[in-house]
C-alpha cells in the first residue's frame, strides 16, 4: 500500500504521525506533504519522517488557496511517478488530486461544516470519503460519510499511545508537589479563523496574575507575547507539548485544538473565543464528559470565576482523571480505527 499524508497543521501532524510510523514499519510506503504552519518544521525534524515542505512567508487567503495548489501539484506529480493508493489529510488538496491520479481520497475533519464552510464546500463534494467524529454523524454527507466514536485526539493522546514522562517536571523547574498552569495564546490566522477572536492582551495578564497565586505559569504562544509577559515562556521544546499539558493542573486559552488535547489528557481546560458552543466536539467533551469548560470573550469575568472555583478544589485533577476514563471507555483509539480502515478500503479496491 502506499499512502500521500498532506499536513497543514502541528495537530494533523499529531492525528497521523503514528498511523504514518506503522504503515512505514510494516513495508507500505508513505508520501508526506507539509505546510510551514507555527512549530510543524519542528516536530518533522525531530522524527525520522521524509517530507516536501511547502514554505510560508505570511498568512491570508490568497496565500492559503496557493498552498493548497501547490499541494496538489506535488501530490498529483508524486502519484504519476507511482502509483498511489490513498490520499489522506485535513486538506482539500487531497480530493481533487485523487480524483486526477485514481487514487482515493479521505478528508478527515473534526470542525462543524457551518463553522468551515469553504473547507466543506470546496472539499466534501469531491472527496471519496469524509470522516469524522461520531458526534457529526447528524450532518450526513452520504454513504462517502464515516465516522468513529472519538476524538482527533484520541490518535496520538489514547493510553495506547502516549504516556507522559515524569522528566519533563525537572525541565519547567517544577518541584514535587508544586502546582502549574499552561496559559495557551493562539493567533486565530486560519481561514476559519477570520471575524474571530479569543483573549485580548489585558485579559492574559489578569489570568496570569491570577494562575500566578497558585503556583508556576507557563505561556505557550503562536502569537507574539508582550514584554511583559515573555519571562513565563514555556522552555520546553515543542515536541514535549504533551508531556506539559499532562501533568499541569489547569489549562487556560483560547485554543481550539489545546484544549480538547488537555481534555483528553485528563487535565481541566478553559478556552475563552468565539468558538464556543458551536463545535460539537468540544461541545461534547464538555457537556457530556464535563473536561473542558468554555467562554465567549464577553463572559471574561465568568470564567474567572469558573478558574477560581477550579483552582480551590483539592482533588481536581483526580475528578479529572475519572471523567476522563468514562470519556475512554466510549471511545476508540483513533490510530488503530484509521488503520483498520485503511486496509479494509484496500481490500475491498
Amino acid at each position: 500500500m502506499r499512502v500521500l499524508f498532506d499536513i497543514l497543521h502541528p495537530a494533523h501532524f499529531h492525528l497521523f504521525k503514528h498511523v504514518m510510523a506503522i504503515l512505514r514499519d510494516r513495508g507500505d510506503e508513505i508520501e508526506l506533504i507539509v505546510r510551514e504552519k507555527d512549530c510543524l518544521p519542528e516536530l518533522l525534524a525531530a522524527s525520522d519522517l521524509p517530507y516536501y515542505l511547502i514554505p510560508r512567508k505570511k498568512t491570508n487567503l490568497l496565500v492559503l488557496g496557493m498552498e493548497s495548489i501547490k499541494a496538489m501539484v506535488k501530490a498529483v506529480s508524486l502519484a504519476r511517478a507511482q502509483p498511489i493508493d490513498f490520499m489522506v489529510g485535513v486538506s482539500i488538496s487531497v480530493g481533487p488530486a485523487a480524483r486526477l491520479t485514481g487514487a482515493r481520497s479521505l478528508l478527515f475533519e473534526d470542525d462543524d461544516a457551518k463553522v468551515v464552510p469553504v473547507f466543506a464546500k470546496l472539499g466534501y463534494p469531491i472527496a471519496h470519503y469524509v470522516v469524522t467524529p461520531k458526534c457529526l454523524e447528524f450532518e450526513n454527507h452520504g454513504k462517502k460519510h464515516l465516522t468513529y466514536p472519538g476524538y482527533h485526539e484520541l490518535a496520538y493522546l489514547h493510553p495506547n499511545r502516549f504516556t507522559p514522562d515524569p522528566a519533563v517536571l525537572q525541565d519547567l523547574g517544577v518541584e514535587a508537589g508544586q502546582r502549574y498552569f499552561i496559559v495557551r495564546l493562539v493567533s486565530l490566522t486560519a481561514h476559519h479563523d477570520i471575524g474571530e477572536t479569543g483573549l485580548g492582551t489585558e485579559q492574559a495578564k489578569k489570568i496570569v496574575e491570577k494562575l500566578e497565586r497558585y503556583g508556576k505559569v507557563f505561556i505557550s504562544a503562536e502569537r507574539t507575547v508582550e514584554p511583559e509577559l515573555q519571562k513565563y515562556t514555556l522552555p520546553t521544546a515543542a515536541e514535549k507539548i504533551f508531556d506539559v499539558l499532562a501533568w499541569a493542573d489547569l489549562l487556560v486559552g483560547d485554543s481550539q485544538t489545546m484544549a480538547a488535547e488537555a481534555a483528553t489528557l485528563g487535565t481541566p481546560s478553559l478556552r475563552c473565543n468565539t468558538f464556543k458552543g458551536r463545535l460539537s466536539y468540544l461541545e461534547e467533551l464538555e457537556h457530556k464528559y464535563g473536561l473542558t469548560a468554555a467562554f465567549l470573550p464577553q463572559e471574561f469575568d465568568g470564567l474567572l470565576a469558573q478558574m477560581n472555583d477550579w483552582l480551590e478544589r483539592p482533588n481536581l485533577k483526580e475528578q479529572w482523571r475519572q471523567k476522563r476514563q468514562i470519556m475512554l471507555d466510549e471511545c476508540v483509539d483513533v490510530t488503530n480505527w484509521i488503520l483498520d480502515l485503511l486496509d479494509r478500503l484496500k481490500v475491498e479496491s
